[in-house]
């Protein structure tokens, strides 16, 4: 089990920003590590400040982002797209959420990716504060694969 630092975005637009314990391997090479991964039906989201944990389900979230900070940088201007092409072995998929918000990322490929209620994603911007996020897809209302890098 490992605590990582969430921010929840629900589709309804509010935010919960806390801790959750989540099966994960967050080894050396990175959050995840590109593996397949998967969130439990309901979260368990104790607060970065004192509180009561929230009980957040799975279903009535847009995003999970997992995150450097809660505070990030409201000054910076993160980069949703890649300039060229990925350069992140993985899917290059563009997305497009219901709430008309569009991004890219990469995704691993794998079965979990068309099985599971959503898909882990790494986004464009390396200095931005999201270090990934699980995308659910019933907030999608696009998602199309731009490229593939893999190696052979």
């Amino acid at each position: 089990m490992a605590r990582l630092k969430v921010v929840a975005h629900k589709k309804s637009g509010s935010l919960v920003k806390g801790y959750a314990e989540l099966h994960v391997d967050a080894g050396a090479s990175g959050i995840f590590a590109g593996e397949p991964f998967t969130v439990p039906k309901t979260l368990d989201i104790q607060p970065a400040t004192e509180g009561r944990v929230a009980r957040v389900p799975l279903d009535s979230l847009k995003a999970l982002f997992f995150v450097k900070s809660f505070a990030g940088d409201p000054a910076y201007a993160e980069t949703k797209f890649f300039n060229p092409e990925s350069k992140l072995e993985g899917l290059w998929v563009h997305i497009s959420f219901e709430d008309g918000e569009t991004t890219e990322g990469v995704v691993h490929n794998s079965i979990a990716l068309i099985n599971d209620p959503g898909f882990l994603m790494k986004p464009p911007d390396p200095q931005s504060n999201n270090n990934a996020v699980y995308i659910l897809k019933s907030a999608l209302s696009k998602f199309r694969v731009v490229g593939v890098r893999s190696h052979y």
